[in-house]
């Protein structure tokens, strides 16, 4: 077949190689990847959605560079930057007609436009061609060419002939055939009208115009022009990855450059821990107030983010659903006090301490109160820590100094807490400052790294930043060994709470005490997963907490990530050793004890004495009729466990009246650890039989047993 001698012309320079130009560089889209390389968001010139990908002009197929040229500028090659020919035409055709019907802008005006857009007037028009003038007098043809193919719009947000290709037809451009190569042609003239997506009756039909341009101007002859209007151009399916949004958008504002940008992130983790709040929440939401919440998992061994759930509905404009509640500052309530407990132990405190769970009345005459709105009189910093005492905790604050706290959770990477110790008090022990999920998920993986605490990362490649102490390594160890331990939690969140996992789990939860957030941050040797929800205008939720609210997701997430990455057992480092201890006490247990529990130190800081707290046994005297009760459980009294109530929210709580002196409770032929005249016991399928003794001044007094079934 024979072609005219423009045709071979306008073929070899779109083939020629490019020498070096400066000034036409151009823009690559940022593409933001997860750690597999499925792409979550595409963003140019920092707006997302936008997509380039930058390419030489070998790289562009023939066809395009002469479709091109027949449908927006015959005469390229040939004129100066402006085609005056062609704005004389237009001219008189406008003039005419007395309104636009034709226009004259080169390929290099576009060019210029596309560099740097002008308003549509006629000074805009005349700047744009003094432009294309200082284009052409700097840079070759094939230089403008190139950058032409990098800068104009094709529709859908694309920029460039390779981003098109590839989205349109899922090829490079090189690889563009006739009939598409004259498709993506027609698309700079008017991006939205020729959009193939949206307008694909008016595309093809600009497609055709152009097929037969090229052939009236002899750059493909009649075999070539019967084949392409014969070819079935088939698009791909347009997909718009917006996976991720808030922590793309925060990798865009951290990272430097353009181009793919792999991440720690992995998709799968991401996709389950969305669809587990979004269920959750989903659940909670009508009768709770609960709109949203947010998610953040971190791999321990080098701080990379591998899920960031932002909040439960991106586009959710009435919930504010682009906040990031990852990074958005919020009241951590009792999430802080694992890292007052690890101060304490570094001074000296052990696990078995007892501390004073008492009404505490500071100035202006209010008390904390814990959760399950009473007290619990002597309990050991274990207890206190897993069931998330808050008077022991506002003690231990007074003990170490507030201002050794502040300075501790610094060492945890809580920067936003950037007020002084005046102003926080004491109830920085209680989550009164503002923290972000990022910091607190971060802080827990120290902890899981043995008191290593490393900046977060998401970025696959490269060297993350210097790691440096939070606490020491045993103190990181017994504070996991509390978070962990299930029974010591069981009085406050009962045995099957969520953190209850059929492998080595530690967790804690917080609650601020208006209901407004609720948290839970769960942690293995290996990975750390931190929740919050709540509702982002800061209203409050309806007695919602950490245990109901966030810790099932956590839940969730923690299965799935077990499921992918696996986890290990904690480790406990040389240095600590198990010491049997009495529970009321404390201490080394007497021969008078009538249980004793495993209770973990340092060697440098074993329990010394011997628990004083249980003297011979003597003969109980009876209690005077008419004054001590057990009113409640009833002799005979038969309870249900709900199965559609959470495990932890269903106890009995055993009543006595008319005693004096400390209430000592035993059931089942067991002591409990818990005294007072009232406490809670979460509910246990089974015949059981339960009485207390009243103990004042060496004497005591015992109620009668009273027996009751719990069935499920």
């Amino acid at each position: 077949m024979k072609f005219g001698k423009k045709y071979i012309f306008f073929a070899a320079l779109a083939l020629l190689p490019l020498a070096a130009h400066a000034g036409l560089e151009p823009r690559a889209s940022t593409r933001v990847t997860d750690r597999y390389g499925r792409e979550l968001r595409a963003y140019l010139n920092g707006e997302a959605a936008g997509s380039c990908v930058p390419v030489k002009l070998q790289d562009i197929s023939p066809w395009l560079a002469l479709a091109t040229v027949a449908a927006e500028d015959k005469r390229f090659f040939t004129h100066p930057g402006v085609d005056f020919r062609a704005v004389t035409r237009a001219f008189l055709q406008n003039s005419r007609s007395g309104r636009t019907v034709s226009g004259a802008s080169t390929i290099t005006q576009q060019l210029a436009r596309a560099l740097e857009p002008r308003p549509r007037t006629l000074m805009g028009k005349l700047s744009e061609m003094f432009s294309a003038f200082r284009l052409e007098a700097g840079h070759s043809k094939e230089e403008i060419l190139e950058a032409y193919f990098n800068s104009v719009s094709y529709g859908a947000l694309l920029t460039g002939a390779e981003a098109a290709s590839e989205t349109y037809f899922g090829l490079p451009a090189k690889n563009l055939s006739l009939a598409q190569a004259a498709l993506l042609a027609g698309i700079p003239k008017s991006p939205v009208n020729y959009d193939p997506y949206k307008n694909p009756g008016a595309a093809f039909e600009r497609q055709r115009l152009i097929l037969r341009r090229m052939l009236d101007l002899g750059l493909l002859d009649e075999e070539y022009y019967r084949m392409a209007l014969g070819e079935k151009v088939s698009l791909k399916e347009r997909i718009k990855p917006f996976d991720a949004p808030q922590f793309s958008d925060y990798v865009l504002r951290h990272h430097a450059g353009a181009g793919a940008i792999k991440t720690t992130l992995d998709l799968r983790v991401q996709e389950a821990a969305e669809a587990s709040l979004k269920n959750h929440l989903s659940e909670l939401s009508g009768r709770n107030h609960i709109t949203n919440g947010a998610v953040l998992v971190l791999d321990n061994a080098t701080g990379g983010i591998i899920a960031w759930v932002g909040s439960n509905d991106f586009f959710a404009a009435a919930n504010s659903g682009q906040v990031d509640g990852v990074t958005a500052l919020r009241q951590p309530g009792s999430a802080l006090k694992p890292f007052l407990y690890a101060l304490a132990l570094s001074r000296g405190a052990k696990t078995s301490d007892l501390l004073d769970d008492s009404p505490l009345y500071e100035a202006g005459g209010h008390t904390s109160l814990n959760y399950d709105k009473s007290y619990h009189g002597k309990v050991r910093l274990r207890e206190a820590l897993a069931c998330s005492y808050n008077v022991p905790a506002v003690r231990t604050a007074q003990k170490v100094g507030v201002a050794a706290f502040l300075g501790k959770l610094h060492d945890f990477g809580f920067a936003s807490l950037d007020k002084t110790a005046e102003y926080y008090g004491e109830g920085l022990a209680l989550g009164n400052g503002e923290v972000t999920l990022l910091e607190l998920t971060n802080a827990y993986a120290a902890l899981a790294r043995g008191g290593i605490w490393l900046p977060t990362r998401f970025e696959a490649e490269g060297r993350g930043a210097p790691a440096r102490r939070a606490t020491g390594r045993l103190e990181a160890y017994l504070i996991t060994s509390v978070l962990s331990d299930n029974a010591a939690r069981a009085p406050a969140f009962g045995l099957n709470s969520a953190f209850n996992l059929p492998f080595d789990l530690a967790g804690k939860t917080g609650t601020t005490k208006d209901y407004r957030d609720n948290w839970a941050v769960g942690f293995t040797p290996e990975w750390t997963v931190g929740v919050w929800v709540g509702n982002f205008d800061g209203s409050a939720m309806r007695k919602v907490s950490g245990i109901t609210g966030a810790a099932p997701v956590l839940k969730d997430v923690a299965l799935e990530m077990k499921k992918l990455y696996g986890s290990t057992s904690f480790v406990r480092p040389p240095g600590l050793r198990t010491v049997r201890v009495c529970p009321v006490s404390g201490l080394p247990p007497s021969a008078f004890c009538p249980s004793s529990i495993d209770e973990v130190f340092t060697a440098a800081n074993l329990p010394s004495g011997q628990c004083a707290e249980h003297n011979p046994p003597q003969a109980a005297l009876p209690v005077a009729a008419g004054k001590a009760s057990l009113d409640f459980p009833k002799d005979g009294d038969i309870f249900r466990v709900d199965p559609q109530t959470p495990a932890a929210a269903q106890a009995l709580f055993f009543k006595a009246s008319g005693v004096e002196g400390e209430v000592i409770w035993n059931l089942d032929g067991r002591q409990l650890v818990e005294r007072g005249a009232i406490v809670p016991w979460p509910l246990s399928p089974g015949r059981h039989s339960v009485y207390f003794t009243a103990e004042k001044d060496g004497r005591s007094s015992r109620s009668r047993a009273v027996r009751f079934t719990v069935v499920k």
